[in-house]
């Protein structure tokens, strides 16, 4: 029988060989076998060989039981995508992230990060059930960036090919590269269920469920994971000196006190919006790259279990807890 006040259900640890330095997996392969054994518990440890290994091994484990199933993976917001779009709305699941990707935006939603890569801490913490936000036929867990900040996604993801750039500076080079030689503004038509419709070039829009993007930008200074509204920030197109003075509060979530910043920064906090662009453009969906001509965007509450290890909480939470639903 597991110790009072774990719940008996299958754990699940997915490590991905490619996230980490072998010494490190194996030390991380040993603590979750101590930590599992000491409590008695039933749990696989699985080793990913490819992109999307981790979804098919999630819909594979949910496919095959009723039983309660944690399903927790070393990664960024990438493999959090990846797992919560396997089995999104499901309430016998609960999804977990230990830290392992290059900017790791979403665990800043919460305090006391460092529990995040503590095994026993993961074991022992409970669940809350958070947003998502319904892209057409997908689910973001975090954040959706077009324009300006896509760019430089796209950019940090090519400079990682190069060994003799340190992953944590790829970004920042990538800022660089957009800023001084890319072009500035995208054409986009947003158009909100009241009627309101904002159409021509912008710099950058973000739709948010968290606050955090590009490795601590905070963006959506105002977001919550779990108040049924996604956090739409929107940059008119400014000259390269303007965005220059407005990135620091950008990125430090200050903007909406910030004079210059409201003459050219739009927030709306919303369930429901579209976005209609003149051609596919590209769209980073939780730091990875898609294409789309047009996005349908929705606010799906509580729409699944999120692993919170024990010490931590999610930052600001103000509210009554909320009774769960799913949909």
């Amino acid at each position: 029988m597991p110790p009072k006040g774990v719940f008996a259900m299958i754990y699940h640890f997915i490590l991905n060989p490619k996230s980490g330095r072998n010494r490190k997996l194996r030390n991380l392969e040993s603590a979750i076998k101590e930590a599992c054994q000491a409590r008695k518990l039933t749990y696989h440890i699985y080793y990913t060989t490819r992109a999307g290994d981790a979804t098919e091994y999630v819909r594979s484990m949910v496919n095959h039981t009723q039983d309660r199933q944690r399903f927790i993976a070393i990664g960024g917001d990438g493999t959090i995508n990846e797992i919560v779009n396997s089995a999104p709305c499901n309430p016998n699941v609960e999804f977990g992230v230990i830290p392992g990707g290059t900017g790791n935006d979403f665990v800043r939603n919460f305090t006391n990060r460092k529990n995040f890569s503590d095994i026993e801490a993961q074991i022992d913490g409970g669940t809350v059930s958070l947003d998502l936000i319904k892209c057409n036929d997908l689910y973001c867990v975090n954040m959706v960036n077009i324009g300006t900040d896509c760019a430089v996604v796209q950019e940090a993801d090519r400079l990682r090919k190069y060994r003799f750039i340190p992953s944590g500076l790829s970004y920042i080079i990538g800022v660089i590269i957009v800023f001084f030689i890319r072009k500035f503004g995208l054409p986009m038509k947003i158009v909100f269920d009241n009627g309101e419709v904002i159409d021509g070039d912008l710099t950058l829009t973000a739709i948010a469920n968290g606050k955090f993007c590009g490795g601590g930008f905070k963006a959506a200074p105002l977001a919550l994971l779990d108040d049924g509204k996604m956090d739409v920030v929107i940059i008119k197109k400014v000259a390269r000196l303007q965005f220059a003075a407005l990135v620091g509060s950008y990125k430090k979530g200050t903007y909406l006190e910030n004079k210059l910043a409201k003459k050219y920064i739009t927030l709306r906090q919303i369930p429901h919006m579209k976005m209609e662009f003149e051609s596919p453009v590209p769209v980073c969906v939780d730091g990875e790259i898609k294409g789309a001509k047009s996005i349908d965007f929705s606010v799906v509450r509580d729409a699944f279990n999120f692993v919170v290890p024990q010490g931590s909480a999610l930052i600001e939470r103000k509210r009554k807890k909320r009774r769960k639903k799913y949909r």
